[in-house]
């Protein structure tokens, strides 16, 4: 098990990896919120405004070789 601490900094570093990864898509207009829980850091939950097929592929393929499952839905 993780300590709290390394929780902490290990769900601040995949949200800024994320926004990072997910900056071009912003620029496009993309509307979303990164989640990742402290009882699950293993699943990067994106939540999307206006989702669709293709968004849900092209943030899937944006974010994978993370280390992390990626979870896409419609917010």
């Amino acid at each position: 098990m993780m300590r709290p601490d390394l929780v902490a900094q290990h769900i601040a570093a995949m949200t800024t990896a994320s926004t990072n990864l997910l900056r071009q898509m912003e620029d496009e207009g993309l509307r979303y919120r990164v989640i990742v829980n402290p009882e699950d850091t293993a699943t990067l939950h994106v939540r999307v405004r206006e989702l669709t097929p293709d968004l849900t592929q092209r943030i899937e393929r944006c974010l994978a070789g993370m280390g992390m499952q990626v979870a896409v839905r419609e917010e």
